[in-house]
C-alpha cells in the first residue's frame, strides 16, 4: 500500500494540534476552575478592558444569554465587573483578582507547552514557530477573527502578534 507523504504530515500536524488544543484546555481550565468558554472569557476581558458582552459573545461564539451567564459567573468569583457603557451597552473590566487569577492561567498554559515540548530542543521549538507564523493569519478576516484565534494566548508574550503580521502580508 502506498502511502501519501502529504497526507500523513497533514494528518500528523492535526493530530499535534488536536493534542496541544486538548492540554492547554485542561491546564487552563484547572487554573481557573472553570470549564468551556470561562478560561477564554476571562482572557479577553483582560486583554480588552471595556469589551461589551455582545464582542465577548463574538469571541467565544456563544449566545447573549450563554455569555451573560458566563458573565455572571466571572462577577461571582469576583474577577470581573459589570461597567454601564453608552445606552443599554454593558462594559466588562477585570479586577486585580481576575488579572492575578489570568496570570495564572496564563502560567499553567505555559508549564503544559513547555512540557509538552519538552521533547524538542529550543532550537527545534523556534523553527517550528517560524513555519507556524505564516499560517496564523490564513483565518482572521476581522478584529472579531483575532480575538478568537488569541482567546487563550499570553498577550504579553507577543510584542508583534505573528497572527496579526502573517494577516497583513498575506
Amino acid at each position: 500500500m502506498h502511502i501519501d507523504q502529504s497526507r500523513r504530515d497533514r494528518n500528523v500536524v492535526g493530530a499535534a494540534a488536536i493534542a496541544v488544543t486538548d492540554l492547554v484546555r485542561a491546564a487552563v481550565e484547572q487554573a481557573t476552575g472553570l470549564a468551556g468558554s470561562g478560561p477564554a472569557a476571562l482572557v479577553a476581558v483582560v486583554a480588552d478592558p471595556g469589551l461589551s458582552i455582545d464582542e465577548l459573545r463574538r469571541v467565544l461564539g456563544l449566545t447573549h444569554p450563554g455569555t451573560v451567564r458566563l458573565v455572571d459567573r466571572l462577577v461571582d468569583k469576583g474577577w470581573i465587573e459589570r461597567q454601564h457603557g453608552v445606552g443599554r451597552t454593558v462594559l466588562l473590566a477585570p479586577t486585580p483578582s481576575g488579572r492575578a487569577a489570568e496570570r495564572r492561567l496564563a502560567a499553567s498554559r505555559e508549564a503544559a507547552l513547555a512540557d509538552y515540548l519538552a521533547a524538542l530542543s529550543d532550537d527545534d521549538v523556534h523553527r517550528i514557530a517560524v513555519l507556524v507564523e505564516p499560517i496564523l493569519g490564513r483565518t482572521i478576516n476581522d478584529v472579531d477573527a483575532m480575538r478568537r484565534l488569541c482567546r487563550l494566548c499570553d498577550r504579553g508574550v507577543c510584542q508583534n502578534c505573528p497572527a496579526e503580521a502573517s494577516r497583513s502580508t498575506g
